[in-house]
């Protein structure tokens, strides 16, 4: 059975714009290549043993990265949105157009270092709610954070020491009823992508129902494009986690 991976790569890039200008955030210069084909490595570099349909939501910047994907015949697929669906409806929109029992879901500007084998195996033996990566850190001032309830966890806007990684796996079945809950929109992709409406994971897929978690510890490598102090950082920073060829 192939592995479904959406990569959430249609935001604006508001925080970032003054450096990149025009240039969608995805394919932000790192060491003269775009962010894109570091992440590509990133996940090959997991080497997980299943056929793998890699999808590119995009929306700002659609043109350029799906150009760029077809001239450099990269082996994935472009999903582009009419309009910023917000990164639930992204998904939801990529779920109604590309049916899979599941998907693993990444954000389009972050790279860290996980066991991804490790992960895998482990929603398939509990695929009733999504599994999502977590990061423990000593200051949280950019996120909101996950907080534990037993043995679940809650998205919640406070700034706790648990923040998501922006990876998580989730069955069709179970992103539908959550998707359903949260926005009484049908889950048909004309509906969708004409909702008008930018509806997001955290506050609509996680702050509602608990999930499950893969908490990474404090000392794990972790970065994100998203400012320009760490788009800066990531220079030097992904090179040295990521061996691209």
């Amino acid at each position: 059975m192939n592995l479904n991976i959406v990569i959430l790569a249609g935001g604006k890039g508001t925080r970032v714009k003054e450096v990149l200008k025009d240039t969608p955030k995805i394919m932000a210069p790192i060491e003269g290549k775009p962010f894109l084909e570091w992440l590509l490595a990133w996940i090959e570099s997991w080497k997980l043993e299943i056929p793998k349909n890699i999808i590119l939501s995009t929306c700002i910047g659609q043109e350029i990265i799906k150009k760029y994907c077809e001239r450099n015949n990269l082996n994935v697929k472009c999903a582009p949105e009419q309009k910023p669906l917000g990164t639930l409806g992204a998904l939801a929109y990529v779920a109604s157009i590309n049916d899979a029992k599941n998907y693993l879901v990444l954000n389009g500007d972050t790279i860290f270092k996980a066991d991804f084998h490790k992960f895998h195996k482990r929603f398939s033996l509990e695929e009733d709610k999504p599994l999502i990566m977590l990061k423990k850190i000593l200051k949280n001032d950019r996120y909101g954070g996950f907080e534990q309830i037993d043995n679940e966890w809650i998205f919640s806007k406070k700034r706790t020491e648990f923040i998501s990684l922006g990876a998580f796996l989730i069955s069709r079945d179970n992103l539908k009823k959550r998707w359903l809950r949260a926005t009484q929109i049908p889950f048909e992709h004309d509906l969708i992508n004409n909702s008008g409406k930018e509806i997001l994971i955290d506050e609509n897929l996680f702050a509602r129902e608990p999930v499950s978690a893969e908490v990474l510890d404090i000392n794990t490598p972790f970065i994100d494009i998203g400012i320009p102090k760490t788009l800066k950082e990531a220079q030097t920073f992904i090179p040295k986690i990521i061996n691209l060829k």
